[in-house]
């Protein structure tokens, strides 16, 4: 009997019965494993069931059209990333944008078409989406070697600063002077604070990793402007630099959870004064293009090592011996994942005096080629920021 365990499965879902029993007699000579559905309820049902490696839909059906189909399988965490084929015979732009990036289509074949297209459409599709599962499980794995090896040392670091300082604050004999006793108290303060920090920054990412899927962007509902001001003014007069910050906020909603939101925020902003010099300008914009909105953070600080780009992940520090700086970067990354969660981009990029990270969260789902794009080069897919 043959092996059927390492068989693709696609799904086809299409109303015309002679067009659909063709394209799975072919694709069941490919080597194909198929199912198929005569309309969108059915398909719908289909794939909840099945879950298919990849789904070719018709967008005109009775009952339910392909795009309902595509919208209620990316609400559901078993079924969102399923590369998606639509197969249609309407040709007008506004459509082929609406199924490309609204529904977050991976591919848009215009019928009539060939099954050589077809076959061919499902092959790259199917190719680009183990590649990134391997690259994904590839950091994942990398990240968890990380964290066994350089964790302790990044805990044992201010604890021993705190139990340290404690002990000698605890056995002394009245020879500390004030003075001496009060540098201790800062000292403990500080690493209280960095332990406290990094705790925090990897519990974030337990919880990215234990509940990582993708959420489904629905509605924008989050106001951002006040709680924007809170943040920046507060970390900016944590570091004594409220003269530095420059505030350039739109008024405008995102549909982000408000925890994700802040963390994003918080992290991104300090790394902005840790890394800068006092006196030198942090600037904070939010905007918006067509489709994103932006939240792009400038400062004049050490600068981002373009080389290295590929590099960003927990506990990676660029140039460390050289700035002395503190934390496990792994705030950084809980950040971009986060954003990648709501199907956003960011953008690392030098400028003339130091760095700027733009951080892009869609009003729609991206589909699985921006994905791809990301993760191959994250550099390039920035939307320039409009305050308008």
């Amino acid at each position: 009997m043959e092996n059927l365990t390492n068989k693709k499965k696609i799904l086809v879902i299409d109303d015309n019965d002679h067009l659909r029993k063709i394209i799975c007699e072919a694709l069941t000579l490919e080597g194909f494993l198929v199912f198929s559905a005569n309309d969108g309820v059915m398909g719908l049902e289909k794939a909840l069931t099945i879950k298919p490696d990849l789904i070719l839909s018709d967008i005109l059906m009775p009952g339910l059209d392909g795009f309902s189909v595509k919208k209620k399988l990316a609400e559901d965490v078993n079924t969102m990333i399923i590369p998606f084929i639509f197969l249609t015979a309407v040709a007008e732009q506004d459509e082929l944008r609406k199924g490309m990036s609204v529904y977050g289509a991976d591919d848009y074949l215009i019928k009539p078409v060939t099954m050589e297209e077809i076959i061919n459409s499902i092959k790259v599709r199917l190719e680009k989406s183990a590649s990134i599962s391997s690259i994904i499980a590839e950091k994942l794995n990398q990240l968890k070697n990380k964290i066994i090896t350089v964790l302790p040392h990044e805990l044992i670091t201010p604890l021993q600063g705190i139990l340290g300082f404690s002990s000698i604050l605890h056995e002394d004999d009245g020879s500390l002077t004030r003075a001496e006793i009060k540098e201790m108290a800062r000292i403990i303060e500080e690493s209280g604070k960095r332990l406290y920090t990094l705790i925090e920054n990897y519990l974030q990412y337990s919880k990215f990793i234990i509940d990582k899927e993708s959420v489904t962007i629905v509605s924008a509902d989050l106001e951002i402007l006040d709680l924007v001001k809170m943040i920046t003014s507060r970390i900016a007069e944590r570091y004594h630099r409220l003269n530095d910050l420059q505030l350039d906020c739109i008024d405008v909603k995102i549909n982000i959870e408000k925890d994700d939101f802040e963390y994003i925020l918080r992290e991104l902003i300090d790394n902005a004064f840790k890394f800068s010099e006092i006196g030198t300008p942090v600037k904070v914009t939010i905007g918006s293009s067509e489709d994103f909105l932006i939240v792009k953070i400038e400062d004049e600080g050490i600068g981002f090592p373009f080389e290295k780009l590929s590099e960003v992940g927990a506990f990676n520090q660029f140039d460390r011996n050289i700035y002395e700086q503190q934390g496990s970067g792994l705030g950084l990354i809980t950040s971009m994942l986060i954003v990648r969660r709501y199907h956003g981009l960011v953008d690392i990029s030098n400028n003339t005096h130091g760095t700027t990270v733009a951080i892009s969260l869609p009003f729609y789902k991206l589909s699985e080629q921006q994905i791809m794009n990301f993760v191959s080069s994250p550099s390039k897919l920035s939307p320039q920021v409009s305050s308008e």
